[in-house]
């Protein structure tokens, strides 16, 4: 049976003793406190496992995230005896307090939680000690140009002095340099629904998501342009419907919509599953990253494959071209990228740099060059 890798290997070298992303091991590691950026499954590996909650019953360290990751973990616990141990924060700091264990003593940090634009809940946490900040982003996706608004990462009117980065770097490959911005994508989504739904009355779309949570926003705007909620089953309602406020454009009654979210990943398969019998024509609306490589600026994020098919370019984590203007605009002393090396451009043109999983070299001295920004931006 095929398993789920963690994306991170959970440890924060600077601050002993705190894991982020990463639950496996429990018993080895013997935790002083975790972290959890948000609830995907490459995330939360060993999360639900008897061995970590035994830990925490002995070590009494906490899971530290956001109220909504905190709310997703209680609807999808195994056991309920884990939520004793999760303490949802508030976007902003908090001083929290890492007990002491034989080998460290008591100490007080601040973790700051930060919008992260993954999914519903994701967050960055910026650690600050007495001698040091470390940013872990968890997956990410900032555009460039809305970095000065996150206040968090600014100081006297520039950005932060980091000591550490651990960095989201999924579509660091050459092949994916650029996305368009999720806000373009779904707009032209959008339009393509408005024009089959209207074609005909039995017309109806049906919306496949690779991953479960990540996709709210398309929903939402959905409902704010169209009017029309998205229909979900009774396992993602149940979880929904405890955060309307957080995702307006979904529904738990089939009736009342066209529009419903696909359990299946072809465009082949009946809905009876999802929507029960039907005689409607769908168009299947795949929203999805991978598959965009080595995409232009102008292109069309939105792709009829077949005549009731339809790709869309949405993607929940940074492009290169974001990965390296983040890393620019922070400029941290030392780099750390997951689930891939970070790997240093230097004076490269991009063109001439091929990503290499085994390239060791993770620290950043200075600032990537004027002219070498105007290639990848200009």
């Amino acid at each position: 049976m095929y398993r789920i890798r963690s994306s991170f290997h959970g440890k924060i070298d600077e601050i002993p003793g705190i894991y982020a992303d990463n639950f496996e091991n429990a018993d080895c590691t013997l935790a002083r406190a975790y972290f959890l950026s948000h609830y995907h499954s490459d995330h939360v590996q060993g999360l639900q496992s008897d061995a970590l909650l035994e830990t925490l019953q002995r070590t009494q360290a906490t899971i530290y995230t956001s109220e909504v990751t905190a709310a997703i973990i209680d609807y999808e616990k195994t056991d309920s005896r884990l939520m004793k141990y999760v303490r949802g924060l508030k976007t902003g700091s908090s001083l929290i307090t890492l007990p002491a264990t034989e080998k460290y003593p008591q100490t007080c940090i601040t973790v700051t939680l930060i919008p992260a634009g993954h999914c519903a809940g994701s967050t960055m946490f910026l650690f600050t000690t007495e001698t040091q900040r470390i940013l872990f982003t968890g997956d990410f996706r900032i555009n460039c140009n809305d970095l000065p608004n996150y206040t968090s990462l600014q100081e006297n009117g520039a950005p932060i002095k980091l000591d550490t980065l651990y960095i989201d770097t999924t579509f660091i490959n050459l092949g994916y340099e650029n996305f368009p911005k999720r806000s373009e994508s779904v707009d032209k989504l959008i339009f393509k629904v408005k024009k089959w739904l209207n074609c005909d009355n039995n017309n109806a779309v049906a919306i496949y998501t690779p991953a479960k949570y990540g996709y709210e926003f398309v929903f939402n705007e959905i409902y704010e342009q169209m009017g029309i909620k998205v229909y979900v089953g009774a396992y993602k309602w149940k979880l929904y419907s405890t955060i309307r406020n957080l995702v307006p454009g979904v529904t738990n009654n089939e009736k009342k919509t066209r529009i419903h979210l696909c359990t299946h990943k072809s465009e082949t398969n009946p809905h009876k599953e999802c929507i029960g019998a039907n005689t409607r024509k769908f168009l299947y609306v795949y929203l999805s990253a991978m598959k965009w490589r080595n995409i232009l600026t102008d292109f069309s994020s939105v792709e009829l494959v077949t005549p009731t098919r339809m790709d869309v370019c949405f993607a929940t984590h940074c492009s290169r071209k974001e990965i390296y203007y983040f890393v620019n605009y922070l400029s941290p002393n030392k780099i750390i990228g997951f689930p891939n090396k970070f790997v240093e451009l230097g004076n490269k043109r991009t063109s001439e740099l091929e990503f290499d999983r085994d390239i060791k070299k993770t620290r950043v001295d200075k600032k990537v060059d004027d002219q070498l920004l105007r290639l990848m931006f200009g």
